[in-house]
């Protein structure tokens, strides 16, 4: 019985190949994983078809709200351009007038508005006053006293200081007007129109925002527009992602059979993408693809011949092993036939690996 070699590789001199096909194989894919994965395409494709349904429902009305939005805003510009308008042209009217009232207060004499006011206060004194002097004589003559005793002059006497008060009273006060109308007539002219070119700032400001907000609306309204597709275009790459989830599952299965058959065929390792077309056949075990063939001993288990041979096309390596037909009569099970005619052996199935003779160490 040959040694095995527990690391798959030179052992003096020697190359030991393992079993050849037939050996362990990947597990299928889960049908249950595909199945769901199946179903969650097909709810995802129906949420596709639910949203895009749902925003052509939606789309006439959204474009009638944004419609509606942009007309007030619309109105609510032209109104408010309208009041600039209005605001502005008043503002021309009022400065005018505001130009007449700082000439008025430019020209506006203190001194001689105080003498004016005074001259007019002085008058209603004494006017007032001489009336006071003709009551009291009538009042004075009905109760018999002399108009030249002392007691009637220095009545006199009281009335004249009271009326000296009230003279200079009176041109104090006028004074004091004076200064005062001078000012008020300062402080109006100024005031006239402090308030129009706030409220013109406002009526522009405000016609602005209106303005910007049309664009807000429409661009909310695009955005509106667009979000069924939008999220279709999500759910669709979702959709993507699962298919691709299920067929690389589906690949990758592929993939692991590809890998097991070629790590069970003793020689495709050797071979590689430098297998010539005359070594096609090697790693089969079918007489017919064999040459120069020796027997060389038996296998102390199983009672088969062990032989070194070539394969046709590749003489330069010498291998040792079975023959199929061999192999065939005492373990059938152990013997694949291949679509092209020829047969492999599983040498797992007999407990026996196939090696190279002559070859260089890798």
């Amino acid at each position: 019985m040959l040694i095995p070699n527990k690391h798959s590789g030179y052992k003096a001199g020697i190359r030991l190949y393992p079993g050849g096909k037939g050996g362990n194989s990947a597990p299928p894919p889960d049908p249950a994983l595909i199945a769901a994965q199946i179903k969650s395409m097909g709810i995802q494709d129906s949420a596709i078809q639910s949203i895009l349904a749902q925003s052509a429902e939606m789309a006439p009305l959204q474009k009638e709200q944004l419609q509606f939005g942009l007309d007030s805003a619309r109105t609510a510009y032209g109104q408010s351009q309208d009041d600039r308008g209005f605001m502005l042209n008043r503002r021309e009217k009022l400065s005018g007038l505001q130009d007449s009232m700082l000439t008025d207060a430019a020209k506006f004499n203190t001194e001689d508005r105080a003498n004016e006011l005074a001259g007019q206060a002085t008058a209603d004194v004494n006017q007032g006053f001489s009336s006071a002097r003709e009551q009291s004589g009538r009042a004075m003559a009905r109760m018999g006293v002399n108009p030249s005793s002392g007691r009637a002059l220095a009545m006199g006497n009281q009335t004249a200081i009271a009326q000296a008060g009230a003279l200079a009273s009176a041109s104090t006060n006028a004074r004091t007007g004076a200064r005062l109308e001078g000012r008020a007539l300062t402080d109006r002219a100024s005031n006239a129109l402090a308030g129009y070119p706030a409220m013109g700032m406002q009526a522009t400001g405000a016609g602005a925002g209106i303005g910007a907000s049309g664009i807000s609306m429409a661009n909310t309204g695009l955005a509106g527009l667009n979000s069924g597709a939008m999220s279709a275009g999500g759910m669709a790459g979702l959709m993507g992602q699962n298919a691709a989830s299920m067929y690389g599952t589906m690949g990758n299965y592929k993939n692991q059979q590809d890998q097991i058959a070629a790590s069970n065929d003793p020689f495709a390792s050797i071979l590689g993408a430098g297998a010539q077309l005359g070594a096609a056949y090697i790693g089969k075990s079918d007489r017919r693809l064999k040459q120069d063939i020796v027997a060389v001993g038996a296998d102390e288990r199983t009672g088969l011949v062990l032989y070194e041979f070539s394969y046709i096309g590749a003489p330069a390596a010498r291998y040792r092993g079975v023959m199929a037909d061999e192999v065939e009569l005492v373990m059938p099970e152990a013997v694949i036939h291949g679509e092209d005619g020829f047969a492999s052996v599983n040498y797992g199935l007999l407990g026996i690996e196939m090696v190279e003779i002559e070859g260089t160490a890798a």
